[in-house]
């Protein structure tokens, strides 16, 4: 290019050189006296001869074309690229010099505004102007991806969009690629919503994509809840920090599972609590079975039963978050098993009808009271017979009582001892006498012994066993055996 137009530079001033060296004749005057020019040269003397420019005279004019044809062509190089005209007026658009003259004194590339313009301008986008393009270049506007996404925009059929409105949104920092992918998709859902609108949710920090994506699945799973979950709830709780995802996974499987008695702010509680709220609301659809370990009551007939049930659960959507927990729950069915076991008369009532207990359990309100669960049915899986607890008791205050005559009895000999010592030293008594005594006693003992009957005269074989092969000793006042042995 620089090369053609050296070469014009050099014809322009081979051109005009020439032209200072060609004969140019003389005019000739005529006088009022008939007088010619010629003849009044011929009197003073000047010489006719024509001789031409002089060397200096057609340097300096040679200097001048070429400074002339040098700025020419630097104009249009430089100032007003006369390429990238031409082709903007192929492509009908137009730009006038004095645009590219500013252009060039801003320092904007007058290559990259024009070619926008014609890219536009060839997909549609009649409405964009150069002042515009120059306008927003300097406001640092990456004009490349505003132009495609208004491009793209017009394509889909994106009505009341501008570029002025997207070159703003781009300074707001908003990724306006996103948005009007956003909003095409939108259009392609049927869903109502605009450019402002998703913009004001992207510089709230949601991710928009995400928000027609979740009203989509909304919209596709019935019409109750497309009417319910509109927009403004959904950003309400993904702005909360909601997934906002499994909310509506969790939200249409209740609702298709015909669970009623709550709302859509119900499910987002429990999303924002932090727990995983498809997973919590499982239960609600599903009930869960949970087996006791095993209630211990006494009947009153002193009778032990180990009882176990299986209590089915199904979960509160109202309740999950600040309710009492499953094992809360289990808990009070375990007291109120052995509640029940307790007011039975006989253990024997509760093994004939075992499944009293249990619809008394399940009727009891306060069981389900603030908790997250519900008992939906209580039933036994086991019952078994544990200790006699009364006839133990019984045994053990026998042995005690035993024990108690025991003391008694050697507190009783202690006495009797301790008057035989005072005997002797009062001589009350002599050595042979109290041997005698004690011979007595012994004869005494083995013929209760053969006899098989105790001091009291009674047979020991009426006696109950007490298992410790203990004789029942009955209580005896400690003076009489002291006045007996006397």
């Amino acid at each position: 290019m620089k090369k053609y137009l050296l070469y014009t530079i050099i014809l322009i001033a081979t051109i005009a050189l020439h032209s200072c060296y060609e004969e140019i004749p003389d005019p000739v005057y005529t006088t009022e006296d008939n007088v010619t020019s010629l003849e009044i040269e011929d009197t003073l003397g000047l010489d006719n001869e024509n001789t031409g420019v002089s060397f200096w005279d057609g340097f300096l004019i040679l200097v001048i074309t070429i400074g002339l044809a040098g700025l020419i062509v630097w104009f249009f190089i430089a100032m007003v690229p006369i390429k990238l005209w031409f082709n903007a007026k192929l492509s009908k658009v137009h730009v006038s010099w004095l645009l590219l003259i500013k252009m060039r004194w801003q320092n904007i590339p007058q290559a990259k505004l024009i070619n926008l313009m014609v890219t536009a301008y060839n997909a549609g986008l009649k409405t964009l102007s150069l002042p515009e393009l120059m306008k927003y270049y300097l406001a640092k506007v990456d004009l490349d991806v505003v132009v495609a996404t208004m491009i793209r925009a017009m394509a889909a059929n994106v009505k009341d969009i501008k570029f002025d409105d997207m070159a703003q949104l781009y300074l707001r920092k908003v990724d306006v690629g996103a948005i009007v992918h956003a909003q095409i998709n939108a259009m392609n859902a049927q869903i109502k919503t605009t450019i402002p609108e998703l913009s004001e949710f992207y510089l709230a920090g949601g991710n928009v994509g995400d928000l027609i994506k979740a009203k989509n699945i909304a919209d596709n799973s019935g019409d109750d809840i497309k009417a319910e979950l509109d927009l403004s709830r959904l950003k309400k709780h993904y702005l909360a920090g909601g997934n906002l995802k499994k909310t509506i996974e969790a939200y249409i499987s209740a609702k298709k599972a015909k669970l009623t008695g709550f709302e859509f702010e119900d499910i987002c509680k429990i999303d924002l609590a932090g727990m995983d709220v498809v997973e919590a609301i499982k239960p609600a659809i599903n009930p869960i079975v949970v087996e006791t370990d095993g209630v211990r009551g006494i009947a009153r007939d002193g009778v032990e039963l180990t009882m176990k049930v299986k209590v089915t659960l199904r979960s509160q959507i109202k309740n999950i978050i600040g309710g009492v927990s499953s094992d809360t729950v289990l808990a009070r069915v375990n007291e109120g098993l052995a509640t029940r076991i307790g007011m039975a008369q006989s253990h024997t009532e509760i093994l004939q009808n075992p499944y009293q207990v249990a619809d008394y359990v399940e009727q009891n309100d306060v069981i389900s009271q603030n908790s997250a669960y519900e008992v939906l049915s209580v039933d036994v899986s086991d019952i078994r017979i544990g200790n006699d607890v009364s006839a133990s008791l019984k045994v053990s205050r026998a042995k005690a009582q035993v024990e108690a005559a025991k003391a008694d009895l050697i507190s009783a000999e202690e006495k009797v001892q301790k008057a035989m010592a005072s005997a002797f030293l009062d001589g009350n008594i002599s050595v042979q006498e109290y041997t005698d005594l004690k011979n007595k006693q012994a004869d005494t003992l083995m013929r209760q012994s053969l006899a098989n009957v105790d001091v009291t005269g009674h047979h020991l074989s009426t006696q109950t066993d007490l298992g410790d092969n203990t004789p029942h000793i009955q209580d005896t006042d400690a003076t009489d055996v002291t006045d007996r042995d006397k």
